[in-house]
Formats: structure tokens, sequence, C-alpha cells
């Protein structure tokens, strides 16, 4: 796993399991997502050729790009907040929201 200096690492593995440090390096992957994201739609809005059966894909990657959005929004305004309670049931919002567009 490759290390940052500090106790970030860049690997798939959180180095600090306190819920702030989650709740961060879920923000960061979700900013990359949503990069990805709108990299992928803006391509696909571009393009000339859109085949039919993939609407469906599009709109649900749209959803997802929506819906994370929304949640990081969300985590970013009460970030500053100290209150593990409700990081805890922003993660688990997060881990729903995955779930449910994987």
């Amino acid at each position: 796993m490759v290390k940052k200096k500090g106790s970030r690492s860049i690997g798939k593995i959180p180095v600090r399991m306190d819920s702030a440090s989650i709740e961060e390096q879920t923000i960061e992957r979700v900013n990359r997502t949503m990069a990805t994201l709108e990299n992928f739609l803006s391509r696909w809005d571009a393009s000339r050729d859109r085949p039919n059966g993939m609407f469906p894909e599009i709109t649900r990657i749209r959803r997802f790009r929506d819906a994370l959005g929304a949640w990081r929004r969300v985590a970013l305004k009460a970030k500053r907040k100290d209150d593990d309670e409700n990081r805890i049931r922003r993660l688990r919002d997060f881990v729903l929201i995955c779930r449910t567009y994987s």
C-alpha cells in the first residue's frame, strides 16, 4: 500500500479507523468518482452514435451521479461538526447509495 506523509493513505484501507477519517476518505473517493462520471457523461453527450440499448444504463449513471452529489453536499456541510452518530448515519447512507446503483 502506498502511503503519503502523515496518517493518510492512497490505498484501499484507511490507516486511521475513526469515523471522521473514514468520512474524509469517503468524500475524497466520491470526488474522484464524480469526476470520472462527469467525464464519461460529457463524452456520451458529445458522441453522435448512442446505442438505444444503453439509455437505461446512462439514466442509472446520471441518477447515481446525482445521488452522490447530494450525499457529498450534505457530508461537506456537516463535516466540521464532530458528531460520530451522524457521521455513521451518513456513511450508511453512502453504502446504501452504492448498493442501490451497483
